[in-house]
């Protein structure tokens, strides 16, 4: 018999709760997924909220009303001082023989104060647990080791599920998929077929509501130490012993492990930042330096990707919104250009993560009816399939106890690692350039990449 388990969620107002919690949480109990769920705990900071008012926001989220869903659920009112958790406790005493599931979906700030108040009063019960933890995982490396620090005293590693969303993606995992599950493309997977990979995050908003969080962070920090350097490592990682979590987390800490140090002197060469020019006027903000664009270039020093640079970017108020990684294969050799009388295009392959999931391979055929050495010209063929919630494959992970969509301590910290020069010598060098709403983001990204020969590819 499968064991019985209980969700608690912390920040259950938060609009992480409303939008993507308690719809996904909606869906697995359509799908009998919660079957052994015994009860889920909703907790909340906000005064004069009755179960009256929850239920009205579980509505809201699920877009309908189902009595039978809502009576998995309780509301408790809690803030971050210690003996506010009197109330949590005496409703988890009731469940002694049931796994307890802790989501932090609140401000990062809170973790550490939420975290040191569970694990005092988790003394006392001998229940199983789980806890998942949102990012960011610190705001910097100082901080991250920090909170890792504090987490150890209370959990174990096998009980922490550090969650990054895009992990769950359909084709952020399609990457794995493709590499290893078909040989054709594990021969041309490395340096000497590879030209240089892009991954890109580009938004056409801006912060919607999320100023006193992302005026702090930065796109640097919400995007590229988590999410895209995530992609990168399903990307560059080499094929692991074994279908195991952590055969396969050992080698994207690998990957991390390998990435070129910059050096802070060096980071003008790496990366640039930009901010798009309402950003101080739509924030009511009298001055900032926080980035809304960055791009970054990192190295990989390992015998598969020597000399192949990878370009990581990510902004806000764009032209369009698309996230996807692309490879680039080096061009024809010069002998069948002169042949051929022109220079083909670079064969690619993308995978487009957002807003579509779908998966391109672009290479050059003759034209129908043409003559042998006609110019060829660019042929693209697409899978393509549904955008599934990444949330709910991630949180049915959770319930089964699968760390492999989830992140390490050390990969946490080697992420760190890798940005925080950036970090260091944009907080000392704060000039920042300013960019033009609805436009490909600013200059010094162009010249970044366009220096090593090469431009930005959209799907």
């Amino acid at each position: 018999m499968e064991k019985k388990f209980l969700i608690v969620i912390f920040g259950g107002l938060g609009d992480l709760a409303r939008t993507k919690i308690y719809p996904v949480l909606y869906s697995l109990y359509k799908k009998k997924e919660l079957a052994n769920c015994s009860k889920i705990i909703s907790t909340g900071r906000r005064p004069n909220v009755g179960r009256e008012e929850f239920i009205q926001i579980l509505k809201d989220s699920i877009g309908g009303d189902d009595p039978r869903f809502f009576s998995l659920f309780d509301f408790v009112r809690l803030d971050l001082e210690k003996e506010d958790y009197k109330n949590l406790k005496e409703i988890l005493l009731k469940f002694l023989e049931e796994e307890f599931i802790f989501y932090l979906a609140t401000p990062p700030f809170t973790f550490e104060s939420i975290i040191a108040n569970l694990g005092d009063f988790l003394k006392e019960f001998p229940n199983e647990r789980k806890i998942v933890i949102e990012k960011p995982f610190g705001y910097d490396l100082e901080s991250a080791k920090r909170l890792n620090n504090t987490i150890k005293k209370h959990f174990r590693e096998e009980e922490i599920y550090r969650i990054d969303h895009f992990l769950g993606k359909e084709t952020v995992q399609n990457i794995f998929g493709l590499r290893f599950s078909n040989i054709i493309f594990e021969g041309i997977w490395n340096r000497n077929f590879i030209d240089h990979i892009q991954i890109s995050a580009l938004e056409n908003i801006g912060v919607e509501g999320r100023i006193g969080y992302y005026d702090r962070v930065g796109a640097l920090r919400d995007m590229i130490q988590n999410h895209l350097i995530q992609i990168l490592t399903l990307i560059a990682m080499e094929p692991p012993c074994c279908i195991d979590e952590k055969a396969i987390r050992d080698e994207k800490v690998k990957v991390l492990k390998s990435i070129r140090e910059i050096r802070y002197e060096e980071v003008p060469l790496y990366a640039v930042r930009g901010q798009y020019e309402g950003y101080l006027k739509d924030e009511k903000l009298p001055k900032s330096y926080t980035e809304t664009y960055a791009a970054v270039k990192l190295y990989i020093e390992n015998l598969r990707w020597d000399g192949v640079p990878f370009y990581l970017r990510t902004g806000k108020k764009l032209r369009k919104k698309e996230t996807y990684a692309v490879i680039v294969f080096r061009k024809i050799p010069g002998l069948f250009s002169k042949l051929l009388d022109c220079i083909p295009q670079e064969n690619i392959i993308g995978f487009k993560i957002a807003p579509e999931n779908k998966i391109i391979l672009n290479f050059q055929l003759r034209p129908l009816g043409g003559s042998l050495l006609s110019c060829p010209i660019p042929t693209t063929m697409e899978w393509s399939g549904p955008n599934l919630e990444a949330y709910e494959t991630l949180f049915l992970d959770i319930i089964v106890g699968d760390h492999t969509l989830f992140i390490r301590e050390d990969e946490v910290e080697k992420s760190w690692e890798i940005v925080q020069p950036i970090i260091d010598f944009w907080k000392d060098y704060q000039e920042i350039p300013i960019y033009s709403e609805g436009s490909l983001g600013p200059k010094e990204a162009e010249d970044l990449i366009r220096r090593d020969g090469r431009i930005w590819k959209y799907l």
